[in-house]
């Protein structure tokens, strides 16, 4: 993988981080449950995949 898409990868996982935390504060805020849920993936999908590890893996099993 080139450092041109690890560096746009890992922009989009900092922004799915962003997105998670402002979720989970509009749920504590306004009590919306799709705020909780979003939040929660978006957060959740930065932690498996900040250190671009996982990315191979899953690019070799959805090509196969």
């Amino acid at each position: 993988m080139s450092k041109e898409k690890k560096k746009q990868i890992k922009n989009i996982l900092i922004l799915n981080l962003v997105i998670g935390v402002y979720n989970i504060i509009s749920f504590s805020i306004y009590g919306s449950w799709s705020a909780l849920v979003i939040g929660s993936l978006n957060i959740g999908a930065w932690v498996f995949l900040r250190d671009l590890k996982l990315i191979p893996v899953i690019i070799k099993k959805f090509n196969n």
